[in-house]
């Protein structure tokens, strides 16, 4: 029955909802057909994209419509996406384990991903967290029981939880390209419910979930809330603490745990983090403890509550970004940078394959201020750039759009820009981020 309600939802939102604002639309029909086409391409080819793709789509717009614009072209963004996907209704937690109805989504050459979706207590007046939690790396089966034990037991509620299988015990990675499209669509449909709260998405899990709870948290920084990896320990490399800033961090290993390292690998992220949180106080908030008398075994209960108190900053004026791959793919963008063209070699073997990235916006002065360099794997040394290209979404939180911005780009003035607000910038950052805090009016585009 509530599947039939979902669906007949879904049908009187295409039907009426889209209609309805297409009939009160301050865009020309014309620019419609073209959002939802782009919108489509952009769903359709999501696996393979690795930049920003631009709009053929050129209306300005004034100051007073950015606002509904933001709403109109959402609503587009929301039926585009329902012909795709939704998040299934949540299995309702009950004391103790019952049949919990398990999903499955299809991956891009992988076998299946089996997930439970379940929720804790009920939707009061405020919207609801949702944590993607992690198992480890046992027979897939018995782990998978055991993570949606922890989950139902961890002092969250009211909360919403998406529990995955591993697709395949040959590849026990969390971290893979076919997984990583599986996080990506779901932080675009939770973006989407209305009962999810967007700043409030959490990553966590043990041992190997820890492995990838520390990954996904340095890759997706600008989505999570935050982030608890349990028993577990990546050297920084594969988890640049860099990207944790603005991001709640809690880490939670056995002092004993001398598993590949685990425990060493906790301290120097606790090293790291205490020293960036020195020099930006506020910035890198984490709680990193390795727990005295335990080896892998640990208390996981210390973990989502600490988490929960947190929400993410999906606009900062300031943030540093490690661009780096993971499985050999890049991210298309973070906060509100775009990849343009690549600034790197994707050779194979190269010897820099990564850059860093440091922004500051100040809106008192209008100026945007950019330093870049390239990094080689282990992040030990450094080089300028000689090419590539980005843009950076801007609005009027981050700067001041009626006036001119002031570019500075690795301690050299570039100059004064304009700054027109576009349907274009609203569409591009739309189906490039999926979020509804990150609909941005304008862009600029600077050559590294």
């Amino acid at each position: 029955m509530k599947s039939y309600k979902k669906k007949i939802f879904e049908l009187i939102y295409i039907m009426i909802i889209v209609p309805s604002v297409q009939a009160q639309s301050l865009l020309h029909k014309n620019d419609l057909m073209k959002m939802e086409t782009y919108f489509e391409a952009r769903l359709e080819n999501i696996a393979t994209e690795d930049s920003l793709v631009p709009t053929s789509i050129i209306t300005k717009i004034k100051s007073t419509e950015i606002k509904a614009l933001q709403q109109e072209i959402w609503a587009v963004w929301h039926c585009v996406n329902s012909r795709h996907d939704t998040l299934p209704l949540p299995t309702q937690a009950a004391s103790g384990l019952q049949d919990y109805k398990l999903h499955q989504w299809e991956l891009v050459n992988e076998n299946p991903l089996p997930y439970y979706y379940i929720q804790k207590g009920s939707i009061g007046h405020t919207k609801l967290p949702l944590f993607l939690n992690l198992h480890g790396s046992g027979p897939k089966e018995m782990e998978l029981k055991a993570t949606l034990a922890w989950s139902l037991r961890y002092r969250d509620s009211p909360s919403r939880y998406f529990i995955p299988q591993i697709p395949n015990e040959r590849r026990y990675r969390w971290w893979l390209k076919p997984v990583q499209l599986a996080w990506e669509k779901l932080l675009r449909l939770a973006m989407l419910d209305q009962q999810i709260d967007p700043n409030a998405l959490y990553v966590m899990g043990i041992s190997e979930g820890g492995y990838g709870s520390q990954r996904l948290a340095a890759f997706y920084a600008d989505y999570f809330a935050g982030a608890g990896p349990m028993a577990g320990g990546e050297p920084l490399k594969n988890a640049p603490p860099e990207n944790f800033k603005h991001l709640a961090f809690s880490f939670q290993t056995g002092a004993n745990d001398t598993g590949f390292g685990r425990n060493t690998l906790t301290r120097s992220a606790k090293n790291a983090l205490d020293s960036l949180e020195h020099l930006f106080p506020g910035d890198f908030v984490h709680n990193i403890v390795l727990q005295e008398g335990r080896g892998h075994g640990i208390d996981y209960t210390v973990t989502s509550p600490w988490l929960v108190q947190y929400k993410r900053k999906p606009n900062p004026a300031q943030l540093s970004w490690v661009w780096f791959p993971m499985d050999g793919r890049y991210r298309k963008g973070f906060y509100n940078i775009a990849i343009e063209q690549s600034p790197v070699s994707l050779k194979e073997n190269c010897q820099y394959d990564r850059v860093r990235f440091d922004i500051e916006m100040d809106k008192a002065t209008n100026t945007i201020t950019l330093k870049t360099k390239l990094l080689n794997p282990d992040m030990t040394t450094q080089q300028a750039l000689t090419k590539g290209k980005i843009s950076i979404f801007v609005n009027n939180e981050l700067i001041d759009l009626s006036k001119k911005v002031t570019i500075i780009y690795n301690d050299q003035n570039k100059g004064q820009q304009k700054v027109v607000s576009t349907v274009s910038a609203m569409v591009e950052s739309v189906a490039l981020f999926a979020d509804p805090e990150r609909i941005y009016p304008a862009k600029i585009q600077l050559a590294l």
